[in-house]
């Protein structure tokens, strides 16, 4: 009894051995290595870039006057169109005349008078001389008859003066435009009783527009930078300078010319913090007008062998920022950078870890972590913009 049942265990036992060495064999089977991540790299640049920096500013005429009447009088005309163009010198009103040319026609009578008066006084004042030489007559009458001639003469100066001025007036009647400008809207009418004085009124404003200014203001920081640069400029003949002011109107479209520098104001605003920096810009089309705002955008420095990855190939963790690149062993490594001017689609970065020609990743940068092994896919090298014109200073 016992041996039939011993025999018949060992087969059982067998199986079950069997079994439990298929169980084992299946737990130790390997799972498939994953493929390494894919990323999309390009290679790092190198060029000299120029860091423009942006800020808004307001237009105003290259000059800007307040015409005004010199003379007491009645408006008589308007001889110019409001918000034409108007030549130096030509009319833009007439004051009544009439009272002036009296007024001139008189001191032109009195100035003849005077002269007539001095011609005689010198005749007799040539005569007492011979009369004196030959004792007839004494010292005291020749003294008396030169003084007489010195006060006739006087007389006929200051006649001659009432007369100038009597003509000044007369012509401050026709009233000029003192330069090349757009006249603007008339403030008096026809008629009207105009003179001059501290409330005397304004008969119209003109503005020369063709160059027109750009006026803008920087803070204390950009000034304190800029500062040597901005010197050079002051200091460098107007036929040196580039015109490398861009200007975007209110539409939001680049005006089609760029403008030069022309001054930086004498000292910082103490309420703002700023200081005054003037552009010109040209105007023959006369589209820009005094009082529209822009965004003016000038070169402030120039930044020599400037490494560039594009945008996409930077991160921002916490306020700072990296770039990753893949090594020669297809392994990952980040490092810290500070960034530096945008040129185009392209960033500036700062740091001496990063050489020109590494591959720096822009595309499954989110799943590359440092140390992990990747596989590459080149993208196009990034195209830089065309280096600045080293003859050419900023602003």
């Amino acid at each position: 009894m016992n041996f039939c049942i011993g025999s018949m265990i060992r087969p059982f036992a067998g199986l079950a051995v069997l079994a439990v060495g298929l169980l084992q064999g299946c737990g130790k089977e390997e799972k498939p290595t994953p493929p390494a991540l894919s990323v999309t790299v390009t290679p790092v640049v190198q060029q000299d870039v120029v860091e423009t920096r942006t800020w808004v500013g307001l237009l105003t005429g290259f000059q800007n006057s307040d015409i005004r009447a010199q003379v007491t009088g009645y408006l008589l005309t308007q001889d110019y169109k409001e918000g034409s163009v108007a030549k130096k010198g030509d009319i833009l009103f007439q004051i009544d005349p009439r009272t002036f040319q009296a007024a001139l026609a008189q001191a032109q009578a009195d100035y003849a008078s005077s002269v007539a008066k001095a011609q005689l006084a010198q005749i007799t004042l040539s005569r007492q001389a011979q009369l004196y030489k030959t004792k007839v007559i004494s010292q005291q009458e020749y003294d008396t008859s030169y003084q007489d001639t010195q006060a006739s003469i006087a007389a006929a100066a200051a006649a001659q003066a009432n007369m100038q001025t009597a003509q000044i007036n007369l012509d401050y009647c026709t009233i000029r435009a003192p330069f090349d400008g757009i006249a603007g809207v008339a403030q008096a009418q026809i008629g009207d009783l105009v003179g001059p004085g501290g409330t005397a009124t304004v008969l119209t404003q003109m503005s020369q527009v063709n160059p027109i200014k750009m006026n803008f203001s920087i803070t204390e920081e950009e000034y304190l930078k800029a500062a040597p640069l901005l010197r050079r400029l002051q200091d460098m003949p107007v036929e040196e300078l580039a015109n490398r002011l861009e200007l975007e109107l209110a539409n939001g479209k680049k005006y089609e010319h760029n403008g030069r520098f022309d001054f930086v104001n004498r000292q910082v605003n103490s309420a703002t913090g700023t200081i005054q920096v003037t552009g010109l810009f040209p105007n023959d089309s006369d589209v820009l007008r005094p009082g529209l705002f822009g965004r003016v955008t000038a070169p402030i420095e120039e930044l020599k062998d400037a490494l560039l990855v594009p945008q996409a190939g930077v991160v921002e963790l916490q306020g700072n920022y990296y770039v990753s690149i893949v090594n020669a062993q297809s392994i990952v490594e980040t490092f810290p950078v500070k960034l530096g001017p945008t040129q185009g689609n392209l960033q500036v970065i700062l740091t001496d870890k990063v050489k020109v020609g590494d591959k720096a990743i822009v595309g499954g940068i989110e799943k590359a972590k440092p140390g992990m092994k990747v596989t590459v896919v080149a993208s196009p090298s990034p195209t830089p913009a065309p280096s600045p014109d080293k003859k050419k200073p900023g602003i």
